[in-house]
């Protein structure tokens, strides 16, 4: 599966780099095709897709919520600069699946489709690390402020978008071309994960460095992602019920197994 991840750009070169191709506008992409195809589905066809873009759009608000703090809190002008990309580019893809359900698949309760399991990791856990940074930057306590950033780029690059995010947008991707519905859904997962491609390129570099500078934030980094790992299958089961795609649940683990491996690799956890 291809990645960015071991490709060295500083943060002010994938600051260029995002003026450049972060550029893309949810509002100029016609949504009448993928409106069409929605009103061909059966009603299991439109809860399983539905369901699908609820935990990408409910997923896509909470990072955008989350990471002003870690730009905030950030001490490195050129990461905050890169990362003024990353605020706009999380809430321009939270922008697409919002018009998306208003358009597209009807306005809902999107909450109400995201497990309990998916919610500790994508909302309540990326709040909770965002309070963290807020409170060490106002305490003016530097040792916390530290852990707090470590923690939450490994949450947020590591396992959110590292893992999650790229799990899901390959495997869906692979089967929106495959049942050739939705080309403006399609064309926004190719968009969103060219995005969160630099995001992670980004997130692995600031980890290693942390990691390189806090010897001691390797343990709780590494305890994050095991934690994280014995829950996947539980933050993904859910999508598969029903299953009138015909979605194979193996193969979407073993892309995130990988992936849970690759991020690991990258920050130097295991070899």
């Amino acid at each position: 599966m291809p990645t960015l991840t071991h490709t060295v750009k500083t943060p002010r070169e994938l600051y260029q780099i995002a003026k450049h191709l972060g550029t893309w506008d949810p509002a100029d992409m016609s949504l009448e095709q993928d409106r069409a195809d929605f009103n061909t589905l059966n009603s299991g066809e439109k809860e399983q897709i539905t369901k699908i873009c609820a935990l990408f759009y409910e997923g896509e608000v909470s990072v955008a919520d989350t990471l002003a703090w870690f730009m905030l809190a950030m001490p490195e002008q050129d990461r905050r600069m890169y990362l003024s990309t990353h605020v706009f580019e999380e809430v321009k893809h939270a922008e697409f699946f919002e018009r998306y359900f208003k358009e597209v698949l009807g306005e809902m309760d999107t909450a109400s489709y995201v497990v309990a399991e998916s919610k500790n990791m994508l909302i309540d856990g990326l709040q909770e690390r965002g309070e963290a940074m807020g409170r060490a930057l106002i305490n003016r306590n530097q040792e916390e402020l530290d852990r707090a950033l470590t923690l939450f780029a490994a949450h947020y690059m590591g396992i959110v978008e590292g893992v999650m995010a790229q799990t899901a947008y390959d495997y869906v991707g692979e089967m929106l071309t495959t049942v050739k519905m939705f080309p403006k859904l399609q064309e926004a997962i190719r968009l969103i994960r060219s995005d969160e491609g630099r995001h992670i390129i980004h997130g692995m570099d600031y980890l290693r460095k942390q990691i390189a500078e806090h010897p001691e934030h390797k343990a709780p980094v590494k305890e994050l992602f095991l934690d994280n790992i014995k829950s996947m299958t539980l933050w993904t089961q859910w999508v598969f019920v029903p299953n009138p795609f015909g979605l194979n649940q193996d193969r979407m683990m073993t892309l995130g197994y990988n992936l849970h491996r690759q991020r690991m690799r990258d920050i130097g956890l295991i070899q």
